[in-house]
């Protein structure tokens, strides 16, 4: 049997090994009620429940048997899709581009049979855009302008760095329900989930036309006026990262 255990550090380890839970084993078996049902396809199924750790924090824990996707290196067998998810969540933390935590992830392989782990730290007081749309927007009309460029400026960080989410929807972009400074939204209030399409483009302006078209078509909520506020401060900051880029090399 193949396995792999993998903590992106000594303290997201620590936490779960408080639970009892920093093993693949003790979190395949954890017994818990499906937060989203699970996800069956090509005799594979994929889902997610979520836990309280014992000092009271919350995870959701992925689970998933023999639902694989094909990569360049792998394009036959392919691999777990938490796997390249895990992966692509390491990749914005090292690129300081907000998403979801990663605690964990971990697999095993035997025979026919590859199951694997992703456990991520739940995004407890933040809420996804159309959400806050829906439930916040209304109620805090002098916020919106500073959540539409906190918004537009984590895009422009993403696609600085030549990465496409691929499934860029207002669902999928949570934002904190409350501004972590004082009233306005800044960049930091922003996270990126579902992650597992996320992929390098072929180049910047791509991988832009790409998402933003999406955030677009399947974002609801905003007019004509929010949308020239995004793309403004989506251009300010492109420019603003190149400059910096610039002056580092």
């Amino acid at each position: 049997m193949k396995a792999r255990d993998l903590f992106p550090d000594e303290l997201a380890r620590e936490q779960l090994s408080a639970s009892q839970l920093a093993d693949f084993e003790g979190l395949w078996s954890l017994s818990t009620d499906w937060h989203e049902a699970p996800n069956e396809r090509r005799g594979g199924w994929s889902g997610v429940s979520r836990h309280v750790l014992d000092d009271g924090s919350a995870i959701f824990l992925k689970r998933q048997e023999n639902h694989l996707c094909r990569t360049l290196r792998h394009p036959w067998r392919g691999i777990p899709t938490f796997y390249r998810e895990y992966l692509n969540i390491l990749r914005l933390s090292a690129r300081q581009v907000g998403a979801v935590e990663a605690l964990y992830y971990g697999d095993r392989q035997e025979s026919a049979r590859w199951r694997a782990i992703l456990v991520t730290r739940a995004l407890d007081g933040f809420i996804s855009l159309d959400e806050w749309n829906v439930a916040v927007g209304h109620g805090q009309p002098s916020q919106r302008p500073s959540l539409i460029t906190a918004i537009a400026r984590a895009c422009a960080r993403l696609h600085h760095h030549g990465l496409q989410h691929s499934c860029l929807y207002g669902k999928h972009v949570f934002v904190r329900r409350i501004p972590a400074i004082g009233n306005t939204y800044q960049e930091s209030d922003v996270r990126f989930i579902d992650l597992e399409k996320l992929r390098q483009g072929i180049s910047r302006e791509r991988v832009r036309r790409h998402d933003l078209d999406q955030l677009l078509r399947h974002t609801g909520g905003w007019n004509d006026g929010d949308w020239n506020i995004f793309h403004a401060a989506y251009r300010q900051q492109r420019v603003a990262l190149q400059e910096q880029a610039v002056t580092v090399r």
